[in-house]
């Protein structure tokens, strides 16, 4: 059995020489633990080292066993901030997105949902899951009863236009244009 995985090499071996240094080395004001003569090696290992084995191992035949395309639903919304589950953190907008087996299968157009209380973002959000299933559930309700998942994104990648965010809508306004 191998060593077990340093994970701070792990992640330093991700960045370039330049980065990794100024992260680690204490010249340059990072923590110290850069060290030329076992850096290098190690970063290349983390790097290399792990495929070298899967080709080593690639001679054993594999057994691709398919698994069943079951729908899924991802919920997206960008926050100003990070949120936890029951969180009181504004939500900018949402949108979902369906998802059968591996492949992306639909997804609703984004709406802003800012200034809604959150009861109404809530029962918006149960409204994206009842739309999917009434366009893509062919009578099952399997994979549209909740969210698989949520996606958190910034509101700088709201992909919504005009969007308060981003205001370009303020400064593309002409002499004598209206809102």
């Amino acid at each position: 059995m191998g060593r077990p995985t340093n994970e701070k090499c792990w992640a330093c071996s991700l960045l370039t020489v330049s980065e990794a240094r100024k992260l680690h080395e204490t010249d340059r004001g990072g923590d110290g633990c850069w060290n030329d003569d076992t850096c290098r090696s190690r970063r290349s290992y983390y790097r290399k080292g792990r495929t070298q084995g899967v080709r080593r191992q690639s001679q054993m035949e594999e057994l691709v066993v398919p698994i069943p395309e079951v729908p899924y639903v991802v919920l997206h919304s960008y926050v100003d901030k990070p949120r936890q589950i029951n969180d009181a953190v504004v939500i900018h907008a949402l949108c979902a997105e369906l998802w059968l087996g591996n492949k992306p299968t639909a997804m609703t157009q984004p709406q802003h949902t800012f200034g809604l209380p959150p009861r109404m973002v809530k029962e918006y959000a149960r409204q994206l899951l009842e739309a999917l299933y009434q366009r893509y559930g062919s009578d099952r309700r399997s994979g549209f009863e909740r969210f698989a998942r949520e996606e958190q994104h910034s509101v700088s990648q709201c992909p919504i236009r005009p969007c308060s965010y981003h205001a370009e809508h303020l400064h593309c306004r002409q002499v004598g244009e209206r809102l």
